[in-house]
């Protein structure tokens, strides 16, 4: 059965990419029944530009144009009504953050990010655009525009989560200039979260994206055994509480992440 949700994701290039996971629209027509989708935390925060009708988040209805999700730490459920009109760009880890704090000393800001000329300019183009790669590259030009004057390619949280991407048995303090509380502290304000956590959090997506590309066939004890849980029992443990879904049920129902 064809999903009646139509979705666009763009992945940045350059230095772009340090900022953004990328931009994507989500549509559902006004003809069609309405969908519910997980969102799997992936320690990124997002804004949100809502062009049509409110969107449901853990049944938690929203109906500004403008949202800045914050940093998730676990699983969501979203509901795509008929009317759905969604473009939004998703950061890197860490990256959201940074770029509220750095925007408002350019903007001299004193209120919250989606009152920002930079943000409310944006939304009043994404309505004159006329269709989905129109928004998408508006927003690539204008947040690439934005940050050029904005990145510190020596950032130490932004190097930090490369490495812990790369591999969880990398350790910080020997690759970064700081001090196991200064990185703790930096990790706090920038993610709101512990290394340790996020390290958990990327295991647990990396485990679900390996499913979502189809490798069922493959045992789950050897998977635990390959993204370094101790066993299948803590992977699903782990990925129960973090995604809200056992690998078993996940598979099952073949959710989108």
């Amino acid at each position: 059965m064809t999903s009646p949700l139509l979705f666009n994701i763009h992945f940045p290039q350059g230095l772009l990419s340090l900022w953004l996971q990328a931009i994507w629209s989500a549509q559902v027509p006004m003809d069609q029944p309405g969908v519910t989708r997980r969102l799997v935390a992936d320690a990124g925060s997002g804004i949100l530009f809502n062009l049509g009708v409110p969107v449901l988040i853990d049944q938690q209805e929203f109906q500004d144009q403008v949202m800045f999700q914050a940093t998730n730490q676990r699983a969501h459920l979203i509901h795509l009504s008929s009317g759905t009109d969604l473009i939004g760009v998703r950061f890197q880890p860490g990256m959201g953050r940074l770029f509220q704090t750095k925007l408002a000393k350019q903007q001299d800001m004193t209120g919250p990010l989606q009152t920002s000329e930079f943000i409310q300019s944006l939304l009043v183009q994404l309505k004159d655009c006329l269709n989905t790669e129109e928004r998408i590259d508006l927003l690539d030009k204008a947040f690439y525009q934005r940050v050029s004057s904005m990145t510190d390619i020596h950032d130490p949280v932004l190097k930090a989560v490369e490495l812990l991407q790369q591999s969880s048995r990398v350790d910080l303090l020997d690759a970064l200039p700081l001090s196991q509380r200064q990185i703790e502290r930096q990790f706090q304000h920038r993610l709101s979260m512990s290394p340790k956590y996020f390290q958990r959090l990327r295991r647990v997506r990396a485990v679900l994206l390996a499913l979502k590309e189809g490798r069922n066939h493959t045992r789950l004890a050897e998977l635990a055994i390959e993204y370094g849980f101790s066993d299948q029992a803590h992977m699903t443990r782990e990925c129960q509480l973090i995604a809200g879904i056992t690998p078993k049920r996940y598979i099952n129902r073949k959710l989108l992440t």
